[in-house]
């Protein structure tokens, strides 16, 4: 494995071979950790159970995180956003007091009904321009339910073209590429013991393509998926998917969508990010629209940086290189490989290496390992974070390396284009 990672690195014009992975690395003293929607806080501010949406109607709504490794009298700034119509709702700030490690939280009491739409709460340390976390949640419309109280039902299905490591979709779309997975998206309400979902996939003829049951476990006001990988490539038409609920004969939810050929070459997330397809390397991956993207086909790798945070003569820090590595990932499990990257890189005499994290996640069905670690060139505090993708014989890479005032910057960036990271 080694040898060739040198030469790739080499070949991208990288003055460091780069070795890192990783999720949730956050390289400030203070973070903040575990963000989320919850249904109600206790009195010693520990959240109850996390949610991802709220109704319209909802009396309270509150948002919950943990701050880690304070300073005294560190300032959170917590900021409410409705960004269906871009207006701030509400913005407080805490005071960390003398606890360094200690639940926070905020809560919005609406005067009125809620207008539907999407909605984000940011939380800032200090007075950083960038939020040290996010938590993207949904308003939903007071649906009018029958008397009974045991009939689970669903909301908001679409079409999107991923899902977030959470299960959430990263955006609301009608036309999806010919190849590639499908994915469809809904929430789940008032779920019952045995609830049991359905899937059938339709092809433009109305023929039964795919169909698959999904067990939510009990999980209730939760967003599901279902997702349909194509074997080949699919015609261009409009298709269509039916999710059932139990055994009812008539579907909960029915969304049709459009499949075209030119959807793959169209701008994800609403314009945010932008989506990257290589043949060479035969992987695809959304990164920020304002970022600075240079393709290396010949090396089944590519370079991506913002411009306003270029390092003169440093070609890769803050910097993000996407790449294939095939044929060598033979012979290794998730854990191996990731194992065997951790002891390059330890061998290697990295400057001031120290280890930070390491770990392997299912996410979407697929392992992904990471790693994390700091070290210095010359006066740069430097951090490293790489994800890897194992596939077969092959596999894949996205790795960030950041001076330490940049990475938290670049980081939640980085990490959504690694979760975007799809194998062709």
């Amino acid at each position: 494995m080694k040898p060739s990672k040198r030469i790739l690195m080499t070949t991208l014009a990288l003055a460091l071979a780069i070795f890192t992975v990783g999720c949730s690395f956050n390289v400030t003293t203070a973070k903040v950790e575990e963000a989320i929607m919850t249904n109600s806080v206790d009195e010693e501010g520990k959240p109850g159970t996390a949610v991802t949406s709220f109704p319209a109607d909802a009396a309270m709504l509150y948002t919950s995180a943990k701050l880690r490794n304070a300073p005294d009298n560190t300032q959170i700034r917590i900021v409410w956003t409705y960004l269906t119509q871009n207006q701030l709702i509400d913005e407080i700030t805490l005071d960390s007091g003398d606890i360094s490690d200690r639940y926070i939280y905020s809560n919005l009491a609406p005067t009125a009904m809620l207008p539907v739409g999407d909605y984000q709460v940011e939380y800032f340390i200090e007075d950083r321009k960038e939020p040290d976390a996010t938590v993207p949640f949904r308003v939903t419309a007071v649906e009018v339910k029958s008397e009974s109280t045991d009939v689970a039902f669903l909301e908001d299905a679409h079409m999107t073209s991923s899902v977030d490591a959470e299960g959430k979709p990263v955006d609301n779309i009608d036309t999806l590429a010919t190849t590639g997975t499908w994915y469809v998206s809904s929430i789940l309400r008032n779920t019952q013991a045995n609830t049991m979902l359905h899937y059938t996939w339709y092809d433009t003829n109305g023929n039964v393509i795919d169909s698959f049951d999904l067990n939510p476990e009990g999980a209730t006001d939760v967003y599901i998926f279902g997702s349909f990988q194509l074997a080949s490539e699919a015609p261009e038409g409009q298709y269509r998917v039916e999710i059932r609920i139990d055994d009812q004969t008539e579907p909960a939810a029915t969304v049709d969508f459009n499949v075209s050929a030119s959807a793959a070459n169209q701008v994800a997330d609403s314009g945010t990010y932008t989506l990257y397809s290589q043949k060479e390397g035969g992987f695809s991956f959304q990164y920020p629209s304002n970022w600075v993207l240079q393709e290396y086909p010949e090396n089944k790798g590519a370079m991506i940086y913002p411009t306003e945070y270029i390092v003169e003569n440093e070609t890769d820090i803050n910097t993000v290189f996407v790449y294939a590595d095939k044929g060598t990932g033979a012979g290794y499990t998730t854990e191996t490989l990731l194992q065997g990257w951790i002891d390059e890189t330890e061998a290697d005499g990295i400057e001031n290496y120290a280890f930070v994290a390491k770990g392997v996640d299912t996410i979407d069905g697929r392992e992904i390992a990471s790693y994390s670690y700091s070290w210095t060139r010359g006066d740069d505090t430097l951090y490293t974070t790489d994800v890897i993708i194992l596939n077969g014989e092959d596999f894949y890479v996205a790795s960030l390396t950041a001076t330490k005032d940049v990475y938290p910057t670049m980081y939640p960036l980085f990490e959504q284009m690694a979760l975007s990271l799809k194998i062709l």
